[in-house]
């Protein structure tokens, strides 16, 4: 199961990388997550979309994840997308 915790993680350190590639932090729906928020796909999309940016800026290759589409509502968050996300973040 994929933990609130390890989102929140993954937001600071992809806001980190934008702030070196001088972008803005990313904003999300949910800005606090918290023990008790479900970890939701829109999530981790709003996670890739920011990295993306991250990546984009300083001439980083794109990411290429283990399931590119993620549905709002249907996708079950898995730790591949976390795991994706972790080796994409330098």
């Amino acid at each position: 199961m994929v933990k609130a915790v390890q989102l929140s993680e993954l937001r600071q350190a992809v806001n980190a990388m934008r702030a070196t590639a001088a972008l803005g932090t990313a904003s999300f729906t949910d800005p606090v997550l918290t023990g008790g928020v479900a970890v939701k796909a829109t999530h981790v999309q709003e996670l890739r979309t920011a990295l993306a940016a991250a990546r984009a800026a300083p001439g980083l290759a794109a990411v290429a994840f283990t399931d590119p589409t993620l549905t709002a509502g249907t996708t079950t968050v898995r730790a591949v997308h976390v795991q994706d996300l972790r080796t994409a973040v330098k």
